[in-house]
C-alpha cells in the first residue's frame, strides 16, 4: 500500500457542526426543532430493554453528531430523522441512552444522503473537545496520553455500551488497542469504527500538541475502491482490511508524551467522580413524560398542552400515547401531585406558598383541599 501520505493538521475545524452546549445544527434552529417532524410514536420496544437480550446504547449525543455533521454538510436533518425513525421525544432527553441502532442507521444513511463514502472520515471535522462531556475531559486531564488512553477506556461506559476498547498486545515499543461492537455488521458500524479511530487520533493530536500518528492499523471491514482518504486522515500508509477485529498501535514514545491539559488535581476529582456514577439509564417515552411532568410541576405550569409542546406532541396525541399504556393525563399529573405532596411531608423542607406552586395551584386553598384528600383516600 504505498501511496504518499498528505498528513493533516489534527483535529478539525471546530467552527463547524454542533454547538456543543447549545446543541444546534449549524445553519439551523436547535435539534428540538425538527422533533415534531420525525417519528413521534412510541417506540418503546427495544428502548428500555424491553427485549429478551438487552440492546447495546449509546448517548444521546452519539445520536446528534452524525446528524449534526450530515446537516452542515448540505443532507435535510428531517429526512434523515424520519427514515432513521428517531423518536422526535428523544432530542431532549439529556443525559439518557438510546439504542445504538439508532445511531448506527444514521451513518448509513448521512453516506447515502451526502454520497461520501468516507462519511465516519469527514464526521471528525465536526467533533469538538467538550461534546461528550465528562468523558472529554477525563482524556484531557490525564498525566499522558498512556493514561488519558486508560481512563477513557475504563469509562468508555458513560458514553456507550456499544463499542468495546481494550489492549491487544503490549511491548517496550508499542501498544495495540482494538475496538469491537457489541451488535457487529452492518455498513453503520464500519463507518463508526472509522470515526472511532480518526477521531482518537485527532484527540490525542490535539492533546499532546504533536503530530501522532498510528504505527498501523487494521480494519475488520472489507477493502472499500479506496481508501485514499483514510490514509490521509490517520497519517499513515499501514493500513490494512479484513482483519479479525479493528486494532490500531501507538508508540511507545507517543504514548508517554505529557498532555497539554493535564491537571493533576482535577484528574483526581473527575475520577472520584466518574467512578461514583451509574450507567447513564436507557429512556422510555413514558419514563420521559414523567421526568417532563415533574420539571413542569416544580415550576407550577402542569398544563397537558405545555408538556405536548415540550414533546413535540400535540395535547390529542400525547393523550393517546397514554391511553396506549393504560393510564390518563389526569392519572399521571395525580401521581405526580402525590410524590411532590409525600416528599414534601417527609422533608418538611417546603413551606405552604412553595407547595402550593409545585402542586401546580394557584389556590392555597385548592392546594389545602387537594391535600385532605389524599389524607382521605
Amino acid at each position: 500500500m504505498c501511496q504518499t501520505v498528505r498528513r493533516l493538521p489534527c483535529w478539525g475545524r471546530h467552527s463547524r457542526g454542533i454547538e456543543s452546549r447549545g446543541l444546534r445544527l449549524a445553519g439551523e434552529g436547535p435539534l428540538r426543532d425538527i422533533a415534531s417532524s420525525v417519528s413521534t410514536k412510541p417506540q418503546d420496544s427495544g428502548l428500555a430493554g424491553t427485549r429478551s437480550v438487552p440492546p447495546a446504547y449509546d448517548t444521546v449525543s452519539a445520536v446528534r453528531s452524525p446528524l449534526g455533521a450530515a446537516t452542515a454538510a448540505g443532507a435535510d436533518s428531517e429526512q434523515l430523522a424520519r427514515d432513521a425513525q428517531l423518536p422526535g421525544w428523544a432530542f431532549n432527553a439529556h443525559g439518557k441512552m438510546l439504542p445504538s441502532r439508532y445511531s448506527m442507521r444514521l451513518y448509513e444513511l448521512a453516506e447515502h444522503a451526502l454520497s461520501d463514502p468516507d462519511f465516519g472520515l469527514s464526521l471528525v471535522e465536526h467533533h469538538r473537545v467538550g461534546d461528550l462531556d465528562l468523558f472529554d475531559y477525563l482524556f484531557s486531564t490525564a498525566a499522558t496520553l498512556r493514561e488519558g488512553l486508560k481512563v477513557a477506556g475504563r469509562y468508555l461506559h458513560l458514553i456507550t455500551t456499544c463499542n468495546r476498547r481494550q489492549v491487544e498486545e503490549e511491548t517496550d515499543r508499542e501498544t495495540t488497542y482494538s475496538y469491537r461492537h457489541a451488535e457487529p455488521g452492518g455498513r453503520g458500524e464500519e463507518l463508526c469504527l472509522q470515526f472511532n479511530v480518526a477521531v482518537l487520533y485527532a484527540r490525542a493530536r490535539a492533546s499532546t500538541g504533536k503530530n501522532i500518528t498510528p504505527v498501523r492499523v487494521a480494519f475488520a471491514q472489507r477493502p472499500p475502491r479506496s481508501h485514499k482518504r483514510l490514509i490521509e486522515v490517520l497519517g499513515t500508509r499501514n493500513v490494512d482490511f479484513g482483519a479479525p477485529a479493528t486494532t490500531f498501535t501507538f508508540g511507545s514514545r507517543d504514548l508517554d508524551l505529557p498532555m497539554r491539559g493535564a491537571d493533576p488535581v482535577l484528574a483526581r476529582i473527575l475520577n472520584r467522580y466518574a467512578a461514583s456514577l451509574p450507567l447513564p439509564p436507557p429512556v422510555t417515552w413514558i419514563e420521559y413524560f414523567r421526568q417532563v411532568l415533574a420539571q413542569e410541576l416544580e415550576g407550577g405550569r402542569p398544563s397537558l398542552t405545555a408538556i405536548a409542546n415540550r414533546m413535540a406532541l400535540s395535547p390529542r396525541t400525547l393523550q393517546r400515547h397514554l391511553a396506549e399504556r393504560g393510564t390518563t393525563w389526569r392519572g399521571e399529573l395525580d401521581a405526580a401531585r402525590r410524590r411532590v405532596a409525600a416528599q414534601a411531608r417527609r422533608s418538611g423542607s417546603l413551606g405552604a406558598a412553595n407547595l402550593t406552586r409545585q402542586l401546580g395551584y394557584s389556590d392555597p386553598r385548592a392546594a389545602s383541599r387537594y391535600l385532605r384528600h389524599l389524607d382521605q383516600s
